[in-house]
């Protein structure tokens, strides 16, 4: 081979060489930027201008998402310990309603809730609005138009949580609908157990579990022990059996029938305007007052627990899971 010919293969080389160099680090770079693309799509969903629905800076997709993640791996989830910062430190979000108006809400349990799609797993995170919705609702009954605040044929607790009128309007009526379709479609149905009997229960009954993706916490999902002054009562039992204090209320609900700070005034809206159709801010929890047939009970604005008739207009401060 003369030099020339040498010359001339040598250079070739290079051109071959340099062109597979060229090759090779457009395929990494592609494979890098579809790395990254692959990672930012994995993140949970940020809150945009556009959101209705904002929590710690995700919106409902997001939150969707991390509760998913939580659902299935647990405490093992990447998420799970900013999560539980998050309840501690008492984040709160905020969704806004059809008519226009905010409600604040905090996370207030994690893998807390059965979810009801007989999976076994537990919902991911489970949050309950800090302030009440803008109009005031009876358990049970007619409601009423205008500022009326009595419900028409409602002064019962029969059926319970289960059967009352307000647990329809909070899965799929007028309550439902002023939640934005991010929400709707975002939130998990979770089994919520409750003294459902006819007459308050007995003594010897057991709660049951209805599928809600709106609900009312339970009286003892907020306190640490029920009061031993019921321990006699009809229906005591079931009560007792109306779910577990959630994680966010350890410490801060002490109080089983008296004041709790943590409580105080959340039956006003986040205005802090009185509600539509009420004339205190007393707000309902879904158990029924042991040995009665009337009452359901409720939280008065100073943080203690106290009962209501059924048939009268209270505040809603709704729960829900994810």
């Amino acid at each position: 081979m003369t030099r020339h010919e040498h010359r001339i293969r040598h250079t070739a080389g290079h051109a071959i060489w340099r062109a597979l160099a060229a090759v090779t680090a457009v395929t990494a770079a592609l494979a890098g930027g579809l790395a990254t693309s692959t990672a930012l799509a994995d993140e949970p969903q940020k809150c945009g201008t556009s959101d209705t629905v904002c929590y710690a800076g995700w919106n409902a997709n997001g939150l969707k998402q991390i509760a998913d993640d939580l659902s299935v791996n647990g405490k093992a989830s990447t998420y799970y310990e900013t999560m539980e910062t998050n309840l501690q430190k008492d984040v709160r979000g905020s969704i806004t309603l059809s008519d226009g108006s905010k409600l604040p809400f905090r996370l207030i349990g994690i893998l807390h809730d059965d979810l009801a799609d007989g999976s076994g797993r537990k919902a991911g995170l489970t949050f309950m609005a800090v302030n009440a919705m803008p109009k005031a609702y009876c358990m049970n009954g007619v409601m009423p138009s205008g500022e009326n605040i009595i419900c028409h044929e409602g002064d019962t607790n029969m059926g319970g949580w289960r059967d009352s009128g307000l647990r329809r309007w909070m899965n799929g009526g007028e309550v439902w609908d002023m939640f934005p379709e991010s929400f709707r479609t975002g939130v998990s149905a979770v089994l919520k157990q409750s003294n459902n009997m006819e007459y308050g229960g007995t003594s010897g009954s057991t709660a049951s579990a209805t599928s809600d993706r709106l609900w009312l916490v339970s009286y003892r999902e907020l306190v640490p022990t029920i009061y031993d002054g019921w321990k006699d009562d009809d229906g005591f039992q079931a009560l007792n059996q109306e779910g577990s204090q959630y994680e966010f209320f350890k410490g801060r609900v002490t109080n089983h029938d008296s004041s709790n700070t943590i409580l105080e005034n959340m039956g006003r809206t986040a205005s802090g305007s009185q509600l539509a159709g009420s004339d205190s801010s007393c707000w309902w929890l879904r158990s029924s007052l042991p040995d009665s047939n009337v009452y359901v009970l409720d939280v008065n604005p100073g943080g203690a627990l106290s009962e209501y008739y059924a048939d009268w207009r209270m505040a809603l401060v709704p729960a829900f899971s994810f």
